[in-house]
């Protein structure tokens, strides 16, 4: 049995549309912003996203353990196996086609896990027992908070069908894919078709669609942190929106609302990002360094951007004051507590060289 989704569309739908649209096509590669920053903020991007993926799905562990971990340091086994199946995942290559099957889906869950890639025997891998979508904090705390997703028995009609769906409104193409994509990904998480790993493999996907749909500027941002950031929103939106969704009698405005937006948040954080860089073209390799640095980690003390640098202290100092004074970074607190983070808002703005009219 087939299924219809009816999708709300607004003056406010359009809006975002329109504006999220800048991410799409190669414009970004062409835009004055070297290919080997572009590079970096792809990498500062993924360790942003793998923690982000992982604290939503409870996990408890922060950005720089993640760059950690795929440095080689040791920090868990069930630590690193969650990062470097997530930096696997959405490392993948899809091929050239966005329409997914069932054995694309679990070959992705398995590489979630921490498991070899390859093409599964046969699509067994679905759930088998009831389950529920926990919701945790931000330290990766379970909120009492939870809500019912598809029973084991219904999975593999609904997943089907969904598929099938997916398949037919890109093909056809005569609706916007942002759309399409909001509510495959809503259907998706109603279904959470795995044992294990449901969450991360969805968010994982996103982003795949999201880049095969033609948003390459997607990387050098880090959607997830977006999620993250607003987990309570999130939550409801999907609550909202997922009951009902098989009987078609679904309100998808909440989710396909809260989904474009934090999307258009991703868009305005990954073009300012790209101004940065393009008013930063001057700085200096033990500058960009520093940059990277304070990217990665979010805030630095001085002890960190030692052991990043390898520089001696006042030749660190003189350049972290020269980049404090341009307003490229912040200063926090003083003396023993100091630390430094990239400038924000206006600041920034007026530092790149970007228009604040």
């Amino acid at each position: 049995m087939s299924i219809r989704f009816d999708l709300p569309v607004s003056l406010d739908t359009l809006a975002l549309v329109s504006q999220i649209d800048s991410l799409r096509g190669d414009g970004v590669t062409r835009a004055g912003v070297p290919g080997d920053r572009l590079e970096r903020l792809t990498q500062v991007a993924n360790v942003q996203s793998i923690g982000a993926s992982c604290r939503l799905s409870g996990i408890h562990i922060a950005d720089q353990d993640v760059a950690g971990i795929l440095r080689g340091d040791s920090v868990g086994a069930s630590d690193s196996r969650a990062v470097f199946g997530y930096s696997a995942a959405i490392a993948l290559d899809l091929g050239d086609t966005v329409v997914l099957d069932a054995p694309a889906l679990i070959g992705m869950n398995t590489v979630v896990l921490g498991q070899p890639a390859g093409p599964p025997a046969c699509c067994s891998g679905w759930r088998t027992q009831p389950a529920h979508c926990e919701i945790f904090d931000s330290r990766g705390h379970a909120t009492g908070r939870v809500i019912t997703i598809l029973p084991p028995r219904m999975i593999e009609e609904k997943l089907e069908n969904l598929l099938s769906w997916y398949a037919l409104e890109i093909h056809d193409a005569k609706r916007h894919p942002l759309p399409v994509i909001a509510t495959f990904v809503l259907g998706l998480m109603a279904i959470s078709p795995f044992e294990h790993g449901n969450g991360r493999t969805i968010r994982a996907l996103t982003r795949h669609l999201l880049l095969k749909a033609g948003y390459r500027a997607v990387r050098y941002g880090s959607l997830e942190t977006r999620m993250e950031d607003t987990r309570e929103a999130y939550y409801d939106a999907f609550d909202r929106s997922q009951s009902g969704i098989w009987s078609g009698e679904a309100d998808l405005a909440p989710w396909l609302e809260y989904f474009l937006t934090i999307l258009d948040q991703h868009r305005a954080r990954v073009e300012l990002k790209l101004e940065l860089e393009r008013g930063h073209t001057d700085l200096s390799p033990l500058q960009q360094t520093i940059l990277d640095a304070v990217r990665e980690h979010g805030s630095v003390d001085a002890g960190l951007l030692l052991r990043a640098t390898g520089v001696n202290r006042n030749t660190l100092k003189d350049n972290v004051r020269r980049l404090v004074s341009r307003g490229v970074l912040e200063k926090l607190g003083d003396r023993r507590t100091t630390r430094y983070r990239l400038a924000r808002g206006d600041r920034a703005r007026s530092a790149a060289g970007v228009d604040l009219d």
